[in-house]
């Protein structure tokens, strides 16, 4: 009877660790993923290069605003255009592929916790530690955020990701029949997929992990093997190859120095739209795409004590005792060295450059997240967080700091907690939106934050002051995140989408209504990327008179029309309309939504 028994105890634990996995991603990444429309300008940008993708029916050559836009390679245009032919055209559609990209981390990340255990560990201390990794990474706001935001910064991170931990299961099982190829198959298509997601960055990142981690651990050999490193050159190439040669070939010079030049090398070298930032502009922002898990980041990386020399005596190619003897070069220790390389490295490499944007270090979050849950559950013989004890003896993790580190995310959720009920006052100031501020108030989803908030800080606090419960610090967090996913953000974006988002959708569809032939559309100030998606597919985005006259009115007629209109579109806030400061004879108005304002006015008006 015990036989049948531990079966079906056993068969219960793996489903409730699918409806654990289902559950965590659901709430993060598909629940009302199409509740709010596109949000401006990146989401809206990417998303309608792959809507003018499907359009055209040119799978080659990326278009956006009537011009060919080489910004980024072709995968996640790909992406997005495929889910609509799928599914039809929308916004849930547009994001349905970079949710797959982030649940599929997701899942991997529980896969990759159980590959690295030991064989001999019980399955319920294995199964809690590939849980906790994967509540933690579906749990950071980063991820959340980018998993719910079709860009391409997704879907670079999710490629990197799944090539580094294809790596990590060749690293742990080297000869096992089938996860050695497996890994080995990751490592190579996922670099793959990087390259066609954004270009050499999705070679050069692993890459570089992998470079610093081999050399400090003397593991190069089994990786100079020919045939599996051919293979795998060959798996490679045979991703990349086939659009890089179609776009050069389509394109000529204009793919190779639009994209190789000004979107890499430029991006890196000089400050790009606008973005610059001082070198410790990453720092911050880790912490909050991390949060509340980034409080627990410092205590992990001390408990790593990765400065000790004497803790990489072992080569990579040994396998640590039972006893937590392996040092940072064994299979078993060596996981948290690579994790705090795969963070490091990600965050210079990016504060090295001169363009800054906060997506950028997403690829760095999965490690943080998996260095954080080791730190909570670390494996067993790993070097990293144990005391060694005798043969047999379990070990005991240090969790260097973790009180303090709980304590701060108890202040820092209180003071969550006013801020998310003071929100409606502070959201009131906004002039394009004056009546947003009143009907957030409405809805009660301050009060109802700062209660979450609140009582997650409450339940943190008791288990700090509990005697031997620091082990379980984690809990809380989890527990108070998961509770916001589910009570506060389903409510939440249709009410964005309403107060902010849909009377955008309004006016783009009522100036494509309103336009006579060859009358072009200007977007004055804000570039409101959305409007291309939700209106016609070209438009001016301008800031003044002088911009206007700048572009040449004479070119500025809508594709494929006869003749140009004697009068032209202005769509923008009212405030930037009446900054123009043109005649108030001869305009038009056509619309207006809140602040949004479409005015017709005589072409005329508007030369210098």
């Amino acid at each position: 009877m015990a036989g049948p028994r531990a079966r079906a105890h056993r068969h219960l634990v793996w489903v409730l660790s699918g409806l654990w996995l289902l559950l965590i991603c659901w709430l993060a990444f598909f629940q009302g993923l199409g509740s709010l429309g596109l949000m401006d300008k990146t989401e809206a940008l990417f998303v309608e290069v792959g809507h003018q993708m499907l359009e055209r029916g040119d799978w080659v050559t990326p278009w956006w605003n009537g011009q060919r836009f080489f910004d980024y390679p072709v995968w996640g245009y790909w992406m997005v255009a495929l889910s609509f032919r799928l599914f039809g055209v929308s916004e849930w559609a547009a994001r349905l592929p970079v949710a797959l990209a982030a649940s599929g981390v997701v899942l991997a990340g529980f896969g990759l916790m159980l590959a690295w255990s030991p064989p001999q560990e019980p399955g319920r201390p294995r199964l809690l530690r590939a849980a906790l990794a994967a509540g933690i990474l579906a749990t950071t706001p980063g991820w959340v955020g980018w998993g719910r935001t079709s860009t391409t910064d997704m879907f670079l991170a999710s490629a990197i990701t799944l090539a580094l931990f294809g790596f990590l299961l060749v690293h742990r099982h080297p000869a096992h029949p089938w996860l050695a190829p497996l890994g080995r198959t990751a490592m190579a298509l996922f670099a793959g997929i990087a390259v066609l997601a954004k270009g050499p960055v999705g070679l050069l990142l692993p890459g570089l992990v992998l470079v610093v981690f081999l050399a400090l651990t003397g593991g190069w050999r089994p990786w100079l093997r020919w045939r599996p490193l051919l293979a795998m050159v060959a798996l490679f190439l045979g991703v990349i190859l086939p659009w890089y040669a179609a776009a050069a070939v389509a394109n000529g010079s204009d793919f190779l120095g639009g994209f190789l030049g000004f979107s890499n090398l430029k991006r890196f070298t000089s400050v790009l739209y606008d973005h610059p930032g001082p070198p410790w502009f990453y720092l911050p922002w880790l912490v909050l795409l991390l949060l509340p898990w980034s409080l627990f980041l410092p205590g992990a990386i001390v408990d790593l004590r990765f400065w000790d020399s004497r803790r990489r005596r072992e080569g990579p190619g040994e396998t640590a005792g039972p006893a937590g003897a392996g040092g940072l070069g064994s299979r078993d220790g060596s996981l948290g060295l690579f994790l705090l390389l795969w963070l490091a490295l990600i965050v210079a490499f990016f504060s090295a450059a001169a363009t800054k944007l906060p997506g950028y270090i997403l690829p760095a979050l999965p490690a943080g997240s998996l260095l954080v849950a080791l730190f909570w559950r670390p494996l067993p013989g790993a070097d990293a967080g144990l005391t060694a004890g005798d043969a047999g003896r379990p070990v005991r993790p240090r969790r260097s700091g973790a009180r303090i580190a709980a304590t701060a995310e108890v202040l820092l959720l209180a003071a969550m907690a006013v801020a998310a009920a003071l929100a409606p006052v502070w959201v009131a100031g906004d002039p394009a939106y004056p009546a947003f501020g009143s009907a957030l108030q409405r809805s009660g989803l301050p009060l109802l934050l700062a209660l979450c908030l609140g009582i997650t800080a409450l339940a943190l606090l008791v288990t700090v002051l509990r005697p031997g419960a620091a082990g379980w610090l984690w809990v809380p967090s989890l527990a108070g995140f998961l509770t916001v996913l589910a009570v506060v953000i389903p409510p939440l974006g249709p009410l964005l989408d309403r107060e902010r988002q849909l009377p955008l959708r309004q006016m783009a569809r009522l100036a494509h209504a309103e336009a006579r032939p060859g009358e072009p559309l200007f977007i004055v100030g804000t570039k409101r990327y959305s409007l291309l998606f939700y209106g016609e597919p070209e438009a001016s985005f301008v800031s003044d008179r002088l911009h206007i006259a700048q572009l040449g009115l004479h070119r500025q007629a809508p594709s494929g029309a006869a003749s140009l209109s004697p009068t032209v579109r202005l769509l923008g806030d009212r405030r930037a309309l009446e900054g123009l400061a043109l005649p108030d004879q001869g305009i038009e108005l056509l619309g207006r939504r809140g602040e949004l304002t479409l005015w017709r006015v005589p072409r005329r008006h508007l030369q210098p």
